[in-house]
């Protein structure tokens, strides 16, 4: 693996005579920070902007491009998964998942987010929760480490696919609550306040926060009121982000209409 900005972090740290438990903290561990500097993890676009700027650097200065061929590798990725699930051929998704899960990404986004599609099929379509637990935790352990779930809750989480695998983590653990003591609604309820701190775009929550929001209320069924509190949080958020552009849309269908020439 390139191990250049690993070594570039390390020279920065050192010459500003920072320590990594400095470097890391209220960002991840510093197992994770050796593993970069040593060249052995490639660490998300969000965390090495933060790393940058706690070393008081402008990370574009030292790395302009962010790997734009694995980009496109996993963009086309995810449109093949895409194709799959619109068509619900879950079957050829999940050989087409076994085999993109070896790729080689240098960084650790695309190799995240395919697992935890992976553990989701698993668990909604063949029932193996077992399995797809272990598959979620490895997919956020690549990005976090730690010993139990519990732990994974106390770390910043940066990108939409560690907010997938604790989402994962929660499906799973809905459905088969006797593998974990942790309950969902606390996981559940912890994606909701990352995303309400708006790091992440409306764009690329539009599916998680809805989603989220409807497996809370299911988890409180029989308790009406609570379940009746994140069924409007997820109708509020279609409301406030879409009504302006579906209002806008309804506009120039009218529009069009009206002055389409008759016949």
């Amino acid at each position: 693996m390139n191990n250049h900005i690993g070594t570039l972090i390390k020279e920065l740290r050192l010459e500003k005579q920072i320590s990594q438990s400095a470097l890391c903290e209220n960002l991840c561990s510093k197992e994770y920070i050796s593993k970069i500097e040593n060249g052995h993890k490639m660490p998300s676009d969000k965390l090495l902007k933060d790393l940058f700027n706690r070393l008081g650097e402008n990370i574009s200065t030292f790395y302009p491009v962010l790997s734009i061929a694995e980009l496109i590798e996993f963009n086309d990725d995810k449109r093949q998964i895409d194709h799959y699930l619109a068509r619900h051929e879950i079957e050829n998704c999940m050989r087409y998942l076994e085999l993109s899960t070896h790729t080689l990404y240098l960084c650790d986004e695309p190799l995240q987010y395919l697992l935890g599609k992976r553990a989701y099929l698993i668990a909604q379509y063949q029932g193996e929760y077992e399995t797809a637990l272990e598959l979620s935790k490895k997919a956020l352990g690549i990005t976090k480490a730690f010993d139990t779930i519990d732990e994974a809750l106390d770390y910043h989480l940066y990108t939409l696919e560690e907010l997938w695998s604790l989402f994962n983590i929660a499906f799973i653990l809905q459905k088969a609550p006797h593998l974990n003591r942790l309950s969902p609604i606390r996981i559940y309820t912890h994606i909701l306040d990352y995303l309400h701190r708006g790091i992440l775009n409306c764009d690329m929550i539009r599916q998680i926060y809805p989603l989220t929001c409807s497996h809370l209320a299911d988890c409180y069924g029989s308790q009406n009121e609570q379940a009746a509190y994140y069924i409007n949080k997820g109708i509020n958020f279609f409301s406030q982000n879409y009504s302006l552009s579906l209002s806008f849309l309804k506009h120039l269908e009218k529009k069009i209409s009206t002055s389409a020439p008759k016949t």
